[in-house]
């Protein structure tokens, strides 16, 4: 048996005898509308495809256009905060605890850690040398 076939024959059907003219208008009536019905649902569908192509290209424009306007905002947001967190530390600078005791002072502001008392005189009479209690340790400034 063999697993080749040969292809079949086919004969070209009789051909029918002259119908009415009636019949032929008809018939080729029917024809035509076939053709016409033929290409409409072509062009139905050529039509469908590239409405559905439109609106699947228009909604990626979109999408793509969201995504430009959320990573414009993402930049926005980064350079805020930024320049947010500068002005904080420049504020905290400002407000630390030791430079305010510090202004405190120079302004007289705050409480002496000493008081040392002045004897009273009169402003006619001149004041004595100042004594000096102790001695300053005498240390160089560049080491050998």
């Amino acid at each position: 048996m063999s697993v080749v076939t040969l292809p079949r024959r086919i004969e070209a059907q009789p051909r029918r005898a002259a119908a009415p003219q009636h019949a032929t208008r008809v018939a080729g009536r029917e024809a035509a509308h076939t053709r016409v019905a033929r290409v409409s649902m072509t062009r139905r569908s050529i039509v469908i495809v590239v409405v559905a192509l439109a609106l699947s290209l228009s909604g990626s424009m979109l999408a793509a256009n969201r995504q430009v306007q959320i990573h414009q905002l993402q930049s926005q947001l980064l350079q805020l905060e930024s320049n947010y967190a500068q002005q904080v530390g420049s504020l905290t600078n400002l407000a630390a605890p030791g430079q305010i005791a510090e202004q405190a002072g120079v302004l007289h502001l705050v409480d002496p850690i000493s008081v040392t008392q002045v004897p009273s005189t009169s402003l006619d009479a001149p004041l004595p040398l100042p004594k000096f209690l102790g001695s300053a340790p005498v240390t160089s400034r560049t080491r050998r």
